[in-house]
């Protein structure tokens, strides 16, 4: 159906719901009556409550003067056509009709697809869940694990030598020991090489960070 009359948005009572203006309405129904007197009667007939069915504007004339535009809800724009009973009063009000179908056509698809984009949403997230879980449960690369290694033991070496027990070789092997097992508790794994890999540069930095006290 091609546009017969426009509808737009307008806001009646706080609310943003379509709009008939009633002028345009008045035009489109080729009613006789003049505009003032016809809206006024119309409105009367109709029970329409203002700010609820319609909304008055006022608007300055050029010059001098002023004149009201009423804005009509799509509800009250459909029967006051109806009730004028001219010629066009079942074309304008079957048009109103149909907008309203297609109206809820597009809500309803609208509708569908937001459920087809929430439900892209939630896959997209558990996936990242999975991805983030993979990550803090995944292992040292092997790499990662010979890094710890080298670094710890030039982190066992220096506290040897910071603390003259480079010639006790039960100590040393006492702090070697005590690295890993440090590291075990700091991230609560059985054995050092089950640091998730994601932590790798933190497990390096918590050997660099170590000293004497923290392993005896």
């Amino acid at each position: 159906m091609n546009s017969l009359i426009q509808i737009t948005k307008n806001t009646i009572n706080g609310i943003e719901i379509n709009s008939i203006n009633a002028r345009e309405l008045h035009n489109i129904l080729e009613v006789k009556k003049a505009f003032t007197t016809w809206i006024n009667t119309a409105l009367e007939n109709a029970g329409a409550i203002e700010n609820e069915d319609f909304t008055k504007l006022k608007y300055s004339l050029e010059g001098s003067g002023y004149q009201y535009d009423y804005i009509l809800t799509l509800d009250m724009a459909k029967h006051i056509a109806m009730m004028s009973k001219v010629k066009k009063s079942k074309e304008v009000r079957d048009y109103f009709i149909d907008f309203e179908k297609k109206g809820k056509v597009l809500i309803q698809q609208q509708s569908q697809e937001i459920q087809i984009l929430q439900g892209m949403l939630n896959t997209i997230s558990k996936m990242d869940n999975r991805v983030t879980e993979l990550e803090q449960t995944r292992r040292l690369e092997n790499w990662q694990e010979l890094s710890l290694i080298d670094l710890k033991n030039k982190k066992v070496y220096s506290i040897a030598n910071k603390h003259d027990l480079i010639n006790d070789k039960a100590m040393i092997r006492k702090l070697h020991s005590r690295v890993w097992k440090y590291l075990k508790k700091r991230f609560n794994v059985p054995r050092y090489n089950e640091i998730p890999s994601i932590y790798f540069n933190e497990a390096k930095s918590t050997i660099n960070n170590l000293s004497l006290s923290d392993l005896l």
